[in-house]
């Protein structure tokens, strides 16, 4: 058995309409230190699916169960980083990652002072630790989410397009940010990520889940990431295999249309 299993997950919510059904037949196993995204989009049920691993959604059918366990609700286990950052605006930084680790990790207090330290350390915050988060930047704030995720030493991180409201660099920093992490865990951290961005997904991701279109969506294809890591970006951009999975990947995701299809016609 996998270290991550989702059998037959079926997620439903009632409506006036009747019973609307989110995602169907989801089968998925995932190994303990993969990096898994899953694409689709809009509405298809990408942050459904997160929701039933990190426990806030129930499923109405199947299951979905970590280390032999079936989840049934939120754990220390399972860290989530959200695009939003959701960090407590009255605590600072150092504040709002030792409020994590304190509520979570059966320890003293000077070893969660540690704890603390060295995570910040590690996404080069600790000289900004006694700042507020309304003064950092979009980068910062979520280098401090991610850093607050590793810091209770979940088994599995669960990212909800952690970098969709950033820049183009500053996304790759963070991106760079978020494997350096990994590495720094003897890679043993399972990452299943949300994202929009098809190369976002190639550079992170040993697999790539692609979604159907909802409702009662479905997984339409997995395709497997062989590129060797560690990955360079301007070096991987040019091997054939990562051509190939973008190519199917942008197939997979663009809908085909000609303008005339649009019932636009241009003329000289």
């Amino acid at each position: 058995m996998s270290y991550l299993e989702i059998k037959d997950l079926e997620i439903s919510f009632p409506t006036p309409e009747g019973k609307y059904v989110a995602v169907r037949d989801i089968n998925l196993s995932i190994e303990k230190g993969e990096i898994i995204s899953i694409i689709g989009h809009s509405g298809c049920g990408k942050s459904t699916i997160m929701n039933a691993i990190g426990g806030m959604t129930i499923p109405t059918g199947g299951s979905v169960e970590l280390a032999g366990k079936k989840i049934k609700g939120p754990g220390p286990d399972r860290g989530i980083v959200f695009q939003n950052y959701s960090l407590l605006p009255w605590l600072t930084v150092y504040q709002n990652i030792f409020q994590a680790v304190d509520a979570v990790m059966d320890c003293s207090k000077k070893e969660k002072q540690e704890i603390v330290t060295n995570n910040l350390s590690m996404v080069s915050l600790l000289q900004h630790k006694d700042k507020l988060p309304g003064q950092l930047s979009g980068g910062m704030k979520q280098r401090v989410a991610i850093a607050r995720a590793f810091a209770i030493n979940p088994g599995v991180l669960l990212l909800d397009e952690p970098f969709g409201a950033l820049d183009a660099l500053t996304k790759g920093t963070m991106q760079l940010e978020l494997l350096k992490l990994w590495n720094l865990s003897g890679r043993d951290k399972t990452i299943v990520m949300i994202t929009h961005d098809i190369e976002e997904a190639i550079f992170l991701s040993d697999r790539i889940v692609v979604l159907n279109n909802g409702p009662a969506s479905t997984i339409r294809e997995i395709e497997n990431v062989h590129l060797p890591r560690p990955r360079n970006k301007i070096e991987i951009v040019k091997m054939p295999e990562y051509l190939e999975i973008r190519d199917r990947l942008l197939h997979l995701l663009t809908d085909k249309f000609s303008v005339e299809d649009m019932g636009v016609v241009y003329k000289k």
